[in-house]
């Protein structure tokens, strides 16, 4: 297709078609930076556990050793 021969209803439908694709892109970032956000917190409490753990155990060998 000559790009002289494109009329303005077929811009307007490329136009929506990239609208669509942004939507799109759009949404699936929203799903992924959700996710990311869970394995922050997951990556966190795993981190607070962790150091809880490592404080009791040096306790531990202070006063019973």
């Amino acid at each position: 297709m000559d790009k002289r021969t494109r009329t303005v209803s077929q811009a307007h439908a490329r136009i929506d078609d990239v609208e669509k694709d942004v939507i799109e892109i759009k949404t699936e970032m929203k799903i992924q930076l959700k996710d990311l956000y869970n394995r922050m917190k997951r990556m966190e409490a795993i981190m607070i556990c962790i150091t809880g753990a490592s404080l009791l155990l040096l306790l531990r060998m202070t006063f019973l050793s």
